[in-house]
């Protein structure tokens, strides 16, 4: 007689704790990821209503200093990045506070161009009047860094940890930073080559004592020596915040200078020829000739017209804009750094 196994009755012995297909499918699955914090959790942590989320994230105003402060310290804390798809991107182009052309000249020219180069792209803008107080306060994608002194530069390397950040000009960037410039190098030997091209044999330098300054003389010291002309330090001023340009405009004719150049686009030329003409009573070109930077719609209507470097401002704004808006939207950039040309514009100034 074939006997059948007892069922397992609560008299039975307990059966051994084998776990089936299905509870090892189960426990094996993975864990579901958390799920993504959104401008609504936001809220409820920062005690706000999703309006107010909003107009902190875009930077709008009517927002009380606290309740931005309160709502930023909470995304910080939620890690909450939202989609640019779903808001407006916001970029901040930035330039030190005390820097003397912010309202016109280089930086007021260069962050115009890029200013409509953003817009064009609906990407919008702020332009804080201190960064170093201000920046804190702001929901940014983004900064394009027009000017840069060290408390500000110390501020941006901070800021590279945790958005893209694009300098202009910089002359000393590594290799991890974002930067477009123009040939600064070039544009020193473009003008001393063409002063020694019209036979000038003391060619002067005048520049403020700062790191795109230094690249142009660089250049310019290198068209002397190919040109086989020894360099007189005498004649090659880099000037500190202490030392007026007529001073040193003074010295360099007195130390024999015939012909001068004043880069930059802030109007170093204009006021160089003024001096020269109006106070030392020299004739350009005749006495002495010069070379400056150029100002559109400007240096052409000077007396005499001035001859100059043009620096491709609009086109850098451009670069720098299709630089951050990759870096914006999740795109890789390559090359970091983009070197643009630079140009003589030959008129009255030289003879």
């Amino acid at each position: 007689m074939t006997v059948l196994p007892k069922s397992n009755t609560k008299d039975s012995p307990a059966r051994p704790d084998v776990s089936t297909s299905e509870d090892m499918s189960r426990s094996a699955s993975p864990e579901k990821p958390a799920k993504k914090a959104t401008i609504y959790d936001l809220a409820r942590l920062a005690d706000v209503s999703p309006g107010t989320v909003s107009r902190v994230l875009n930077n709008r105003d009517k927002v009380k200093a606290a309740t931005r402060d309160r709502v930023l310290r909470a995304a910080k804390e939620l890690n909450l990045k939202p989609q640019v798809s779903v808001r407006t991107r916001q970029v901040a182009i930035l330039s030190e506070p005390t820097f003397t052309d912010r309202i016109e000249g280089y930086a007021a020219t260069l962050t115009a161009h890029l200013a409509f180069a953003f817009s064009r792209r609906n990407i919008g803008v702020i332009l804080p009047s201190n960064p170093i107080e201000q920046l804190p306060g702001s929901f940014l994608d983004g900064v394009i860094a027009v000017t840069f002194d060290k408390q500000l530069e110390a501020m941006l390397r901070e800021l590279e940890t945790r958005m893209p950040v694009v300098y202009m000009d910089k002359f000393d960037a590594d290799a991890r930073e974002y930067v477009v410039r123009s040939d600064h190098f070039n544009a020193g030997y473009l003008a001393a080559k063409h002063f020694i091209a019209r036979g000038r044999r003391a060619p002067a330098f005048f520049g403020a004592h700062n790191r795109p300054f230094v690249e142009r003389l660089k250049g310019f010291k290198k068209a002397l020596a190919d040109a086989g002309i020894e360099a007189d330090e005498r004649l090659q001023l880099l000037a500190g915040p202490d030392m007026g340009r007529a001073s040193a405009i003074t010295r360099l004719v007195r130390t024999g200078a015939d012909s001068i150049y004043v880069p930059g686009t802030s109007f170093q030329a204009m006021e160089c020829l003024h001096l020269l003409t109006y106070v030392m009573g020299l004739k350009v070109p005749q006495d002495i000739s010069i070379i400056g930077g150029e100002n559109e719609g400007i240096s052409t209507l000077q007396n005499p017209p001035l001859t100059t470097i043009e620096e491709p401002l609009k086109d850098m704004a451009e670069q720098a804009m299709e630089m951050m808006d990759r870096l914006t939207s999740n795109g890789r950039v390559a090359p970091r750094s983009i070197t643009l040309p630079v140009r003589l514009i030959e008129r009255d100034s030289v003879s």
